[in-house]
This record gives C-alpha cells, sequence and structure tokens, in this order.
C-alpha cells in the first residue's frame, strides 16, 4: 500500500514495477494516452495507507466541466 518516494519518479517509466507480477505498463500506457489528449495523471500517496490517482482531462471548447471520484479499493 502506497508508492515510495524514491519510487515516485519512476511511476510512469515503461516496464517499471515493484510488485512480483506486474509489467509496469498499466500506468505507463495511462500516462501516456492522457499527455497525447492534451491532459495529466496526479497521484497522492502515503506509504502503509495507499494511493489515489486523479486524472485530469482537456476542456473543449464548449464541452461542460463535470467532475467525480470513483471507488477506492
Amino acid at each position: 500500500r502506497g508508492i515510495a518516494v524514491e519510487d515516485r519518479s519512476r511511476l510512469f517509466d515503461p516496464f517499471f514495477t515493484t510488485r512480483p507480477d506486474g509489467t509496469g505498463l498499466g500506468l505507463a500506457i495511462a500516462h501516456n494516452i492522457m499527455m497525447a489528449h492534451g491532459g495529466s495523471i496526479d497521484v497522492e500517496s502515503e506509504v502503509g495507507k495507499g494511493s489515489a490517482f486523479t486524472l485530469i482531462f482537456s476542456q473543449q471548447n464548449g464541452a461542460k466541466a463535470i467532475h467525480g471520484t470513483a471507488p477506492t479499493f
């Protein structure tokens, strides 16, 4: 639970993982998709507690802004 401070700079690097069964591709792919569409991903994390990821989407002209949350696990 949570992401160690020393791992945060590599969090979105392809193939970086701290899990024995992980590929290190999930966050890298999500980050690349968000960047390609003018968005970003923010992360807040506390070791021993967990992490929260926020996806920030680019708003198109005339689009209505919406805000929401997803369940945490």
